[in-house]
């Protein structure tokens, strides 16, 4: 059965003054979908993201959003950036993010709170600081205020890094059922490439000025070489299924020839399942 689209991304490009970061995307994003993008850091993943939520305006195309098939403005969505990028000694507590889920149409129960933090999984007093939380906690905290604002587009940077593979199984698994329970339509960024085909229903593969987007079972060797600038001899492509064991792009990164500002993988995070130093 065909769902619903929610999002259209037509033609985007976007610069850093003279700098392009990215060149004529295109894709469409639709209910009950996860749409997993791929690339090389600094080829424009996460300039992407914040394009859609509106932090940045694209220098090129549009972004056109949809509801019962019809155009809307920008809907209720939740955008989760990478870990090692968010402030969070702001003086509020876990009950206070949630409680505003639904500012200004009205606000959220405690009962209600609790049960969207016992959907992330996350065990925590409603009364915990934010500055207590590690980075991977304040995610699950934010998407458990997409449980409570009802948001139909869930934008995740990188929210497996740091995980192990017992703790990026379970947080997908937790994101798999808010799409369906939701009817949203999920844009995930990954680092793990096995992951991602396992877990998204298409794919954008993404780095500046080059660009493939079509259901995961298109996507075959020669697209990841042209994203990632490199040769793919290491990964195990099975290829009657288009399918590629779990690898770690960071690390393959390390053996192409494109080369980018690269984030530090070394956080140590609080949540049962990231990976302890």
């Amino acid at each position: 059965m065909d769902t619903q689209k929610l999002l259209t991304v037509n033609n985007v490009s976007f610069s850093y003054e003279s700098e392009e970061v990215i060149s004529k995307v295109s894709f469409e994003v639709h209910q009950k979908e996860i749409l997993g993008i791929l690339g090389p850091n600094g080829g424009g993943k996460s300039t992407l993201l914040k394009c859609i939520v509106g932090l940045l305006k694209p220098s090129h195309g549009s972004l056109t959003f949809w509801n019962n098939g019809k155009q809307t403005k920008r809907p209720p969505l939740v955008y989760i950036p990478q870990k090692d990028s968010m402030n969070i000694s702001y003086p509020m507590t876990i009950e206070e993010i949630l409680r505003g889920a639904r500012i200004p149409e009205g606000t959220v129960s405690r009962e209600e709170s609790e049960n969207a933090l016992k959907k992330v999984g996350l065990e925590k007093a409603m009364d915990t600081k934010l500055g207590a939380l590690s980075g991977g906690e304040f995610q699950r905290v934010l998407l458990g205020k997409a449980y409570l604002n009802n948001a139909q587009l869930v934008l995740m940077d990188e929210p497996t890094k740091g995980l192990d593979g017992v703790g990026q199984d379970k947080l997908l698994e937790i994101i798999h059922n808010f799409k369906e329970e939701k009817q949203a339509g999920i844009i995930l960024v990954e680092h793990n490439i096995g992951q991602v085909l396992r877990h998204s229903d298409r794919l954008l593969c993404l780095n500046r000025n080059y660009h493939w987007h079509n259901h995961r079972d298109m996507i075959d060797k020669k697209i990841l070489e042209s994203t990632y600038h490199c040769e793919f001899e290491h990964l195990l492509i099975h290829e009657n299924k288009g399918d590629i064991l779990s690898h770690d792009h960071h690390q393959l990164h390390r053996n192409c020839s494109h080369h980018e500002d690269s984030n530090s993988d070394n956080e140590n995070d609080k949540v049962k399942g990231e990976k302890k130093e």
